[in-house]
């Protein structure tokens, strides 16, 4: 049976997970739009350009000398990420830690937190049961419910894939988002 007679369920997560793709892209390039660096000769910035597309991380980016030996447990792992300027991005905090071989690394009880790089203060969190990292190509995933929290929204979904150099990640079945914000009133409608 149906969750509604109209049987229009899957649109609505379908248009949800589309919302979510979108907020998260749109915060990233806020980000990156707001705060032009100035040049190294003169006092005046240089022109802004669109920064291109990362296909695969360099070696000085994302999670890497995890001090653990393949086939090893560690217990209150905590890994940072830093850029390239040595700012913290994010800081993944785990209950208990295994490696895998030389580029898997598995997690149990993960909390990942990202950071905005010119503050220092907490963007989002990721909180997830079991999850997985992939050292080479920098790509966080979990097949358990996942949830994705930020100050104005909350998504959970069944399954989560989140890049780490580009900050773009995706959530899947029976995803569910709660958004965050001012109430409304019918009295404020018509002013």
């Amino acid at each position: 049976m149906l969750p509604f007679r109209s049987g229009r369920a899957g649109i609505s997560s379908a248009a949800s997970v589309f919302l979510v793709l979108t907020l998260l892209t749109c915060a990233v390039i806020a980000a990156e739009k707001k705060n032009p660096k100035p040049s190294a000769k003169g006092g005046s910035p240089m022109p802004t350009t669109t920064p291109p597309k990362k296909q695969r991380p360099k070696a000085e980016e994302g999670v890497k000398d995890v001090p653990l030996a393949t086939g090893h447990d560690a217990k209150g792992l905590v890994l940072p990420d830093f850029d390239l300027l040595g700012r913290m991005r994010g800081k993944l905090e785990a209950g208990v830690t295994k490696r895998l071989d030389e580029e898997n690394i598995e997690f149990e009880g993960v909390k990942f937190t990202t950071f905005f790089p010119e503050t220092q203060t907490p963007d989002l969190q990721i909180i997830t049961k079991t999850s997985s990292l992939n050292l080479k190509s920098q790509v966080f995933k979990s097949t358990q419910r996942t949830v994705v929290k930020r100050a104005d929204f909350e998504i959970v979904g069944d399954t989560m894939e989140f890049e780490m150099i580009s900050r773009q990640g995706t959530l899947a079945g029976n995803v569910k988002m709660v958004v965050h914000g001012k109430a409304r009133t019918p009295r404020d409608e018509h002013e």
